[in-house]
């Protein structure tokens, strides 16, 4: 009897092992499902961008920083509820993220321009200097 319940454990501890693999939380690349906030990134012109959706969360709970190559976007969203109401289904819940991007290449610090509209957030990553290819000349 034992055994029986011991291999369904098992099969279903390795099936929950095997999602979390796919759900790309285990990688360290710039993509990831199963991640909040979901984001797009993507290059314009030589710089980067992001797009980051995130619905019902204030301006000022946002945390945005970049370190070499590596963008962080933390905060969180707060679901409030009149003291006097009656809930009778919760969908909706409040979170914190922390979220880290590996990215492509280094970015100049002093010149990311972020704007937040209607739950998203668009940052344009200027890739620095240092990290331009530069064309040598043969002689």
């Amino acid at each position: 009897m034992f055994g029986k319940l011991s291999s369904a454990l098992d099969i279903a501890l390795q099936q929950a092992v095997e999602q979390a693999k796919d759900a790309n939380f285990f990688e360290a690349g710039t993509t990831g499902r199963g991640v909040y906030p979901f984001i797009n990134l993507f290059e314009k012109e030589g710089d980067l961008v992001l797009a980051a959706e995130l619905p019902g969360v204030k301006k000022e709970e946002l945390i945005l920083e970049v370190r070499e190559d590596v963008l962080r976007l933390a905060g969180a969203r707060k679901i409030e509820y009149a003291e006097n109401c009656s809930c009778h289904r919760l969908e909706r819940k409040g979170l914190n993220f922390d979220r880290s991007i590996k990215l492509p290449f280094r970015i100049e610090g002093g010149k990311i321009q972020a704007e937040f509209n209607d739950g998203l957030l668009m940052v344009t990553l200027p890739r620095a200097e240092s990290d331009k290819p530069k064309q040598v000349v043969i002689k």
